[in-house]
């Protein structure tokens, strides 16, 4: 498969938020404002970096990281995908490059942290793949759905 990133636009939430995995969806609409669209324009422009990722040509998620503060030494990482991601050479080919582009996301932050619905079971078992580490005591409820905090620390 050959894969490729390029910027988010418009134009890519526009093809992404109809062809979103359910459960991504679910995050989206109880992290967001009730507005996705809008709300991920603004979190694409509010992030320090972010990219679209290609199979042969097909959306498969988009992702970025967003800083605390300006000079702040923590981020938010984020990410969403498609339905594209439940078959399975994607998914193989999408977990063989996470590692690089963790590694991209967070190569000016000491911290990285967010947090994740407790029923997305891929995106935690991805998550815990890719190095983070879970707090079952920090928690948060939002929209009726049990949220985990992930984090990962660098030296």
């Amino acid at each position: 498969m050959a894969v490729t990133v390029a910027p988010i636009t418009a134009e890519v939430i526009d093809t992404l938020l109809p062809r979103l995995r359910p459960i991504d969806r679910l995050e989206l609409d109880c992290m967001g404002s009730g507005d996705a669209r809008g709300d991920l324009l603004r979190l694409v422009a509010q992030s320090r970096r972010s990219r679209a990722a290609y199979m042969d040509g097909d959306l498969v998620c988009i992702f970025g990281v967003k800083a605390a503060t300006a000079m702040s030494d923590t981020g938010f990482p984020w990410a969403l995908t498609t339905r594209a991601v439940d078959l399975p050479q994607v998914r193989r080919e999408f977990v063989a490059g996470s590692r690089v582009g963790v590694e991209w996301l967070g190569q000016d932050f000491r911290r990285l942290w967010n947090l994740v619905a407790e029923e997305n079971l891929v995106a935690r078992r991805w998550l815990r793949w890719m190095g983070f580490r879970f707090d079952e005591e920090k928690t948060a409820m939002l929209r009726g759905h049990r949220f985990l905090h992930f984090e990962m620390e660098k030296n």
